[in-house]
């Protein structure tokens, strides 16, 4: 994601599900942490399901299921404003036992862990 940061960057709109005309802003930036992500994902744990927010989902049947929003505030990354930040979730038969709300451009990260608080 920082390399893209303040930078010149092509913006797609894409169409979701819930909503009739395209006016969610999608980047490469989203694209490549997502993929990034999943890569890491399916390389240590390849049982496990992903729910992206840009490539969709696999395994969702699976005990454990990693949910994955590479950049959630993707308007505030392409206009420059540090009010973004990448989410990652992990369930366990539905249910959330790992948060993280990471921050990259202001170094700030929150972990939330079942039973341990944040």
């Amino acid at each position: 994601i920082l390399p893209f940061w303040r930078q010149p960057i092509e913006i797609e709109s894409k169409i979701e599900h819930d909503r009739p005309i395209a006016e969610s802003p999608v980047t490469i930036a989203d694209r490549q942490a997502e993929e990034t992500m999943r890569s890491l994902i399916e390389s240590r744990y390849p049982s496990h399901g992903i729910y992206g927010e840009e490539y969709g989902q696999i395994r969702t049947d699976a005990t454990y299921v990693w949910v994955l929003d590479p950049i959630d505030g993707t308007k505030s990354f392409i206009t420059g404003k540090p009010l973004f930040g990448t989410l990652i979730a992990c369930l366990k038969d539905g249910v959330p036992i790992i948060g993280v709300i990471d921050q990259c451009v202001l170094y700030e990260r929150w972990v939330g862990v079942v039973g341990e608080g944040t």
